[in-house]
């Protein structure tokens, strides 16, 4: 195990890590699914639920931030209430339904195209449907713990997800085909979608802004391979969008995330140019998203947040072979900062407790 946990030493590696500032060591985050969680209070003997105690968990494994894959703070992560018209799904944490988008869920969410709108033919069809604004949300009754805010770190990220709403809101087909063939009908509902996520945020942001440290944007738009649409399709659909989000972060003096599963390579460096802090998954199965190479390529200028792979080393690996891993990443970034390390997406319930535990151990 690593030390016992100083929550106040924690927060302060973290943030230098952050800026690329020389750190004690490399700061470590865990994240998992709710039976991992579980699984990991039975193993010490705490019982109850991880909403209760997470912070004993922290302290008994001793890692410094209990991230998401949408926020470096899963349990200081605000989420104001949806009071708009549509209806709700419990199990979307990111609140896509108030554009319309519904979903279900079996052992994982399953969003659903909007029937409505991918039967669209016109923009002038388009104009008709209502997009979210500002008051379909209420920050009323959020309570700030100045216990916490001093250990962990209050933060915002939903809504964000320019991309993934076009297209389950459009369809996938459609989306795909009119990025390249009716630019102007995809660039009409992108930009209105876009539009009202910069100005939920910007809401959101004026009244929350002093009292968080965290905006987090979640947008899956890259495969193994490579992005799911051009590169062209990005920069020109997408980027001004982000662009404009994260300028408005920055105003706030926000820490700034983005969350990209896949191969991103190929937009790092416009991640960069608009300020990005810290990149997350780091889906090291993917195509050239190893550390070592991200290290060489972009370690001066951005964070990384994950790199251990969810999918094969921690299930099935030895304990030994997590060990000699953690450690060569760890050398590898040793006192530089740069690097926010752990499990590259949520532990799996099928992970060995010793499995796990090899991650904390030095």
């Amino acid at each position: 195990m690593l030390e016992k946990n100083n929550f106040d030493k924690n927060k302060q590696r973290v943030i230098s890590a952050i800026l690329h500032k020389p750190v004690d060591r490399i700061p470590i985050m865990y994240r998992g699914l709710d039976a991992v969680h579980q699984k990991l209070l039975d193993h010490f003997g705490i019982g109850g639920n991880i909403q209760d105690n997470w912070e004993e968990l922290m302290g008994l494994i001793g890692f410094d931030l209990f991230s998401t894959g949408n926020g470096i703070g899963k349990f200081t992560k605000i989420k104001p209430r949806y009071i708009g018209s549509r209806k709700r799904f419990d199990w979307d944490s990111n609140l896509f339904y108030a554009f319309g988008i519904e979903s279900s869920y079996d052992n994982g969410i399953k969003f659903l195209e909007n029937k409505e709108f991918s039967a669209f033919e016109t923009i002038s069809d388009m104009q008709k449907y209502d997009f979210p604004t500002p008051d379909d949300f209420s920050i009323e009754n959020i309570q700030i713990s100045e216990r916490l805010k001093k250990r962990h770190f209050y933060g915002i990220g939903l809504l964000g997800s320019i991309f993934m709403i076009s297209m389950y809101l459009r369809g996938a087909d459609r989306l795909m085909v009119e990025l390249l063939t009716e630019k102007k009908k995809a660039k009409y509902y992108i930009d209105k979608i876009g539009d009202a996520v910069y100005s939920i945020a910007e809401s959101f942001l004026k009244e929350l802004g002093e009292d968080i440290e965290f905006y987090a944007l979640w947008d899956d738009m890259a495969m193994q391979e490579n992005l799911m649409i051009p590169y062209e399709s990005f920069k020109n659909f997408y980027y001004p969008w982000y662009k404009k989000i994260f300028e408005l972060v920055k105003s706030h003096s926000l820490i700034s995330y983005f969350h990209i599963c896949g191969n991103a390579n190929l937009i790092i460096p416009d991640l960069i140019d608009i300020g990005i802090d810290i990149l997350d998954p780091i889906q090291t199965s993917a195509k050239d998203m190893e550390l070592v190479r991200l290290k060489k390529n972009y370690g001066k200028d951005i964070c990384f947040h994950g790199g251990i792979d969810v999918q094969k080393l921690l299930p099935m690996g030895k304990p030994e072979d997590i060990t000699e891993y953690v450690k060569k990443i760890k050398d590898l970034f040793s006192g530089e900062g740069g690097l926010l390390f752990g499990p590259s997406h949520d532990i799996t319930p099928d992970t060995p407790v010793e499995n796990i535990l090899a991650v904390y151990k030095g």
